[in-house]
């Protein structure tokens, strides 16, 4: 078995919380680089923005801007930053895929509230069944955690805003009470302070949201999913890679996005580095 590319305490602390936190990851050079292109692409009519990014607004405080590696390569490089993909790896048994990738730039509202949830395929699984794409295991100095994401803080935020975790959650098989609060509400609920440039990696079957904004500067981050590699693509939308736009990125992309059983090479620079 191939060895793990996450440290003992990486691992115990994964296995204990559902996330991990790394800290300083993008340098305020590239962050400055990807703000620039972002506000561009916030600011110009949708019909000018480089196909197939786009841009909508989920609701009246969220607004998302997709498929971004597609648009600028800076985007593509985050994709294969090997700080990130050293952790991917080490969680997907170094066999990961990613299939979703979005800006998101959430402002303040008072009347927003969240409800935690996990991602799934939308496949909605008996009780008692484990779902094998958001799964989770851990066992002879491995993790297998078949979906996970990435959350690239683009601004800074504070500790009691921003995104908000049920540490342990991951591996819960009771339901969730009604009535918790996405807030700061340790030790049930916390929400994870972080500076510009810092990165959350956290199991998908962890119960998380957003919790309320209150800051009066928009909270800006990136968003990436990704699945063991072997996968097939259960969502039946096509997904990722974009064939039509094969032209926009590199062949290390279009083979990070692919289904694959073979090791990539942004995931072996990744594991050598």
């Amino acid at each position: 078995m191939t060895k793990s590319a996450l440290t003992e305490e990486e691992k115990w602390y994964f296995d204990l919380h559902g996330f991990l936190v790394l800290k300083s990851v993008i340098t305020p050079e590239k962050l400055k680089q990807m703000l620039d292109i972002i506000h561009n692409w916030l600011e110009v009519d949708e019909s000018d923005l480089p196909l197939p990014v786009t841009r909508g607004r989920q609701e009246p405080c969220k607004t998302h801007i997709n498929n971004i590696q597609y648009g600028h390569k800076i985007f593509q490089d985050l994709a294969m930053d090997t700080k990130i993909l050293r952790v991917v790896a080490g969680l997907t048994m170094n066999a990961p895929r990613l299939f979703h990738y979005n800006f998101t730039m959430m402002t303040k509202d008072d009347q927003a509230t969240g409800s935690f949830h996990r991602d799934d395929s939308g496949f909605k699984f008996p009780p008692d069944f484990r779902n094998p794409h958001n799964d989770y295991q851990s066992g002879n100095g491995q993790i297998y955690c078949s979906h996970l994401a990435t959350w690239v803080a683009l601004t800074d935020v504070p500790t009691n805003t921003g995104f908000c975790v049920v540490p342990g959650s991951h591996k819960s098989s009771f339901q969730t009470p009604d009535n918790l609060p996405v807030k700061h509400d340790p030790p049930t609920s916390v929400t994870i302070p972080l500076q510009a440039g810092d990165v959350i990696a956290f199991s998908t079957n962890l119960l998380h949201d957003a919790s309320p904004w209150i800051e009066d500067y928009p909270r800006m981050n990136i968003f990436q999913r990704y699945q063991l590699s072997v996968y097939f693509n259960e969502t039946g939308k096509g997904g990722y890679p974009l064939e039509e736009y094969r032209d926009q990125i590199s062949d290390e992309q279009y083979e990070l996005e692919s289904l694959s059983k073979e090791e990539k090479v942004s995931v072996r620079r990744a594991l050598v580095g």
